[in-house]
């Protein structure tokens, strides 16, 4: 069997190609394009309706091996409470994160822990005109953060027991509103407190203003996490962003590999992101500023 990497060992910035398909033969053909395309590794949804996810039948240890072993690329572990068709998924948190251990169980090297699983945020159902509204207003907490001090513990030990069972574990939050850098940084040093190897957050970002606080907090990240993290935002402003943070810090770029009907577009395709990854050359500084002939 294929001893795969840890996402933290692979080279950084890489690519990190979503599978949204709903059976484990289209999900593998998804895979093998995919890693023609140039994809590093991948995140599986695993939102068990079909519906841009595997469906519930597919969700045994013995159909998620067979997946994860068609590729010599590590996988990561998804399981929302809603899906990518705009619907809330009917699962507990402590359903959820079976699922997300059986999962590594099978072969997954890293899974995904909401930051307010086991205390969902309030707030209203993702993808109405209420959860719009909420994310262009500039005062709103953001969402899948939690403080409570119960939930926190049953996160800490979660972490711990995916770590026991050999994989890494990414603390995200989907926080429907833009995060300014300190902000950010908050809420990842939240997470890196916790125990999380890796910190996600997804900002929104409404105007070109936004984007650039993006990359400002991505470059504060880079110099105060001591983990790796993605800095990246929604918003039809934020998707600039997601091919510029990889160079200041953010690890990784989440792609897909084609455009379906109804899908999410804001999430560029592989083979356009390596193509800029590849293009994009000796822009990492190696020398101090003080250093430099040319300022």
């Amino acid at each position: 069997m294929t001893d795969r990497p840890l996402f933290t060992e692979l080279e950084q910035p890489f690519t990190c190609a979503a599978i949204y398909e709903p059976t484990v033969d289209a999900a593998t053909s998804i895979m093998k394009e995919s890693e023609f395309a140039g994809a590093d590794s991948f995140i599986l949804n695993l939102m068990g309706d079909g519906t841009q996810g595997l469906r519930e039948e597919f969700l045994t240890e013995d159909h998620l091996e067979r997946l994860f072993q068609s590729t010599s690329k590590p996988t990561m572990a998804c399981y929302y409470r809603w899906h990518f068709g705009g619907e809330s998924v009917d699962v507990t948190d402590e359903e959820r994160q079976e699922i997300l251990r059986r999962a590594v169980r099978a072969g997954a090297k890293c899974v995904d822990l909401v930051g307010d699983t086991f205390d969902p945020t309030l707030g209203p159902d993702v993808f109405t005109e209420e959860a719009k509204r909420y994310s262009l207003e500039s005062e709103r907490p953001p969402r899948e953060v939690t403080d409570d001090p119960d939930a926190v513990a049953r996160q800490e030990a979660e972490i711990e027991r995916i770590h026991e069972l050999g994989a890494e574990v990414q603390m995200s939050a989907h926080t429907r509103i833009h995060l300014d850098p300190e902000q950010a940084l908050a809420v990842a040093e939240t997470f890196q407190d916790r125990g999380a190897d890796i910190v996600k957050l997804v900002s929104v970002d409404r105007s070109w203003e936004d984007m650039l606080e993006t990359l400002e907090a991505t470059v504060l990240l880079d110099r105060e996490l001591d983990v790796p993290f993605i800095m990246m935002s929604h918003g039809e402003h934020g998707v600039l962003a997601r091919y510029i943070a990889p160079f200041l810090g953010s690890m990784l770029c989440f792609t897909q590999q084609e455009y379906v009907p109804g899908g999410f577009y804001s999430q560029p395709l592989t083979e356009n992101v390596n193509r800029v990854f590849d293009a994009v050359q000796n822009v990492t500084p190696t020398r101090d500023p003080e250093e430099v002939d040319w300022l």
